[in-house]
């Protein structure tokens, strides 16, 4: 959809000029030659920019001004005068417009304001936009767990300050952004853009341009100044995901700006002072980084004003079936399927899996098990091999197979490294497991073919090739 420009001037000529030549860029326009007209249409129908000229018939723009800023706070008006006078433009700035054009004006002027407003404020007006339409989602700090609610009451303690900086702590997947939003949310700044930032994302020049902007000419590809994200973030709040992979530069000057609240872009020489509220989040050991000396101390000491640990889900785990059917009721409205829950075989696996990957990963797990389900409950027939042969991953991050089952046929090595084992190949350790799973669930059924494959989760189909599969003894009952 084109940008909407609106243009309130009485003189037909200016009116025809400039519509002419924003059209040709492609933007939308419509212009108005009396103040209340203007409004009327605003009222109604909004618009993205506003060129407002100082003399007007009637209502003046001065006084126009306060209206547009009551309807629409976030929209960027463009005054105009023929006088060249400095108090009114600064008596309009005060009064919430933008910026300014002195008459007569060059065209390219105006071409290079608007591209401007495009490339900031816009942004930043959408952001808001986004951030309001999307706020009930980010209020789901779901869980019963005493840790849980001990996290409800910390995020709304970092809420109480619009300044304090807070470092929030946990594994990957846990939901720090979500935290910070939240803290964003409940905060005084809750009307003001939240903007994150990933410092693993990206790095060097870029990153730096991306947090402090640049100047035209600063490096080879700085065709036009650009501000960035600490100036897009004024008055709102910043959330600096993967902090713990900040350079030494950086954080230089991180550290200056969480002093002095000021900064220069790239290639810049004057300082820009913002009033932005720091919330960062890692994953990484930053005690350990200060011993190795690749890590500030001072810089975490500013940043560690008021810390916020994250629980994983395998410390939890009473919380995995809250979240797996939060999940669940999501997709199979997005994916219009009718299912009303998940077996108990299902559950069981859910709850006995260590979940490395956190509540990301149980996301994860449910979107694809509400895809491939067709029956009215997800059976673990609908969730990865992997999560229906391990019982379990421990926090050491490699998989743990099936500990020694009575009656097994073959018993597996549960070695913590496998692969150290002369030979290992990753199919046949695997395939040794799923075999050993099967024989027991044969074993435990009493060779009843079809209680053994509801064991399993699998169809009675299933089972036979899994016996087929494995050269197993199929005398038992079918």
């Amino acid at each position: 959809m084109a940008i909407e420009i609106l243009i309130v001037d009485d003189e037909d000529m200016i009116r025809w000029t400039l519509r002419e030549s924003l059209e040709s860029e492609g933007y939308s326009v419509h212009d108005f030659s009396r103040g209340e007209q203007f409004l009327e249409f605003f009222k109604e129908k909004g618009g993205d920019i506003v060129m407002l000229d100082i003399r007007l018939p009637g209502m003046g723009g001065l006084e126009v001004l306060p209206h547009i800023i009551q309807i629409d706070p976030t929209v960027p008006v463009i005054v105009m005068t023929a006088y060249a006078d400095v108090d009114t433009a600064v008596n309009a700035m005060k009064l919430g417009a933008y910026d300014y054009l002195t008459k007569p004006y060059h065209l390219a002027e105006v071409s290079l304001l608007i591209r401007k407003i495009v490339e900031t404020s816009l942004i930043k007006r959408q952001l808001i936009l986004y951030q309001t339409k999307d706020e009930q989602d980010y209020n789901q700090i779901l869980g019963e767990n005493v840790k849980m609610k001990v996290l409800r009451d910390h995020i709304a303690m970092a809420a109480q300050s619009e300044r304090t900086t807070v470092l929030i702590r946990g594994e990957s997947g846990t939901g720090k952004e979500l935290v910070a939003r939240q803290i964003h949310q409940q905060s005084s700044r809750r009307n003001k853009p939240f903007i994150d930032v990933n410092a693993a994302a990206v790095t060097g020049t870029l990153l730096e341009s991306e947090l402090f902007g640049h100047e035209k000419g600063a490096f080879t590809d700085a065709q036009r100044q650009k501000k960035g994200v600490f100036e897009l973030a004024d008055s709102g709040t910043l959330f600096f995901d993967e902090i713990g992979d900040l350079s030494p530069s950086l954080q230089v000057k991180l550290l200056r700006v969480l002093q002095e609240k000021r900064f220069r872009r790239v290639g810049g020489s004057t300082d820009i002072c913002v009033d932005v509220r720091i919330i960062a989040a890692t994953n990484a050991d930053l005690e350990k980084s200060m011993e190795e000396g690749t890590w500030r101390k001072d810089l975490f000491y500013r940043l560690n004003v008021f810390t916020i640990f994250l629980p994983s889900l395998r410390e939890r785990k009473d919380d995995i079936m809250l979240l797996a059917r939060y999940f669940l009721d999501h997709f199979r409205k997005e994916f219009s399927k009718n299912i009303t829950g998940l077996t108990h075989e299902t559950g069981d696996i859910l709850i006995n899996y260590a979940f490395p990957g956190n509540v990301r990963e149980l996301k994860n797990l449910i979107e694809r098990a509400t895809l491939l389900e067709n029956t009215s409950k997800i059976r673990p027939s609908s969730l990865p091999e992997e999560l229906r042969v391990l019982r379990k991953i421990p926090e050491r991050g490699y998989p743990e197979p099936l500990h020694s089952v009575p009656g097994a046929a073959k018993e597996i090595s549960t070695d913590d490294k496998p692969w150290t084992i002369p030979g290992f190949s990753l199919k046949e350790y695997i395939d040794a497991m799923e075999k050993k799973v099967v024989t027991a669930a044969i074993e435990e059924s009493g060779g009843k073919k079809n209680v053994a494959a509801r064991l399993l989760g699998l169809s009675r189909f299933a089972l036979r090739h899994q016996i087929k599969k494995h050269d197993l003894n199929d005398d038992g009952d079918d």
